[in-house]
């Protein structure tokens, strides 16, 4: 199996990263401006893993490892999988059910809304747009709905694309830490060095590097199995899904650590990776069962 992507799939991953880097800057992620949802929509990403489109899941990865790099709208991992497998057009918002609730994220502009109810991956109608408040990620807004009467199942391949690009949104995330940690350590300077020359730091972003590297490597293992219809290929998308909610919390903390004091602060950046990490590591979740059982374990 090559895990090396090829010429096509670094043109668009570059288009990609050109693209977020123009209109969607990480910095901007607190207040996004109300049109970037459809500039999203007409470039394609809401729609591109639709069965005319062709793209096969590691090329989705590698695209989706991208916009989480910029902490894209939370709502595009939802929208893209409903658009896959029930054919749902336009926004449908992110679903976390709890015991007596349902929190829905992002959900302005929304009709629809999509999450896993007891392991099995479902939508049903909000009614109406929800803009929601402030979330534990700044970048989305939740809301609490009640849970509803209906949901309409969807099928067991969704679940794994959910967990799949969840587990690359986690990757970016993990992505932007490093590298804002390691262009930090760069210029910030103490005892007229930059910190970046001292062991621990060098230590700690060796450490990011690691991590994001070893999460990103089993994410395009797992997205291979998936479209080569492996048997295992569950294992394999729980497992990449672990290790990138890992590294993205891991590398969000020291990222922070990194900073310092202005690391702890609102106007800084570090904690917006941070938050959306603790986030991510809420949708689809790597079943303990499915990782125990392929390696032969107990449940």
């Amino acid at each position: 199996m090559d895990l090396t992507p090829d010429e096509d799939q670094i043109a668009v991953v570059t288009a990609t990263a050109d693209w977020c880097r123009a209109h969607m800057p990480l910095d901007e992620s607190r207040s996004r401006r109300t049109e970037l949802w459809s500039e999203l929509e007409a470039m394609g990403w809401t729609a591109m893993a639709a069965d005319e489109v062709g793209l096969d899941h590691a090329t989705e990865a590698l695209v989706f490892a991208e916009l989480g790099r910029h902490l894209a709208p939370i709502a595009l991992l939802s929208s893209v999988v409903a658009a896959r497998w029930a054919g749902k057009e336009g926004k449908v918002a992110l679903a976390l059910p709890a015991a007596d609730f349902v929190r829905v994220f992002d959900g302005q502009e929304a009709t629809h809304a999509l999450g896993l109810f007891d392991r099995r991956l479902g939508q049903f109608a909000l009614g109406r747009s929800v803009r929601g408040l402030d979330s534990l990620d700044p970048s989305t807004s939740v809301v609490h709905v009640e849970i509803p009467a209906t949901v309409d199942p969807i099928g067991d391949p969704a679940a794994l694309h959910l967990q799949l690009l969840s587990a690359s949104f986690a990757i970016g995330c993990a992505d932007a830490a490093r590298d804002m940690a390691a262009g930090y350590a760069m210029i910030r300077e103490q005892f007229e060095r930059p910190i970046g020359w001292f062991q621990a730091i060098k230590h700690m972003c060796a450490d990011m590097a690691v991590r994001a590297a070893t999460a990103r490597s089993q994410l395009c293992y797992a997205a291979c199995a998936l479209d080569a219809g492996n048997d295992d290929a569950a294992f394999h998308i729980a497992a990449a899904k672990s290790l990138a909610d890992r590294a993205a919390l891991d590398n969000g903390r020291s990222n922070i650590q990194i900073h310092g004091g202005i690391g702890m602060t609102d106007e800084a950046l570090p904690h917006l990776c941070l938050k959306r990490a603790h986030l991510l590591q809420f949708i689809a979740p790597a079943d303990r069962a499915v990782l125990l059982a392929e390696a032969g374990g107990v449940t």
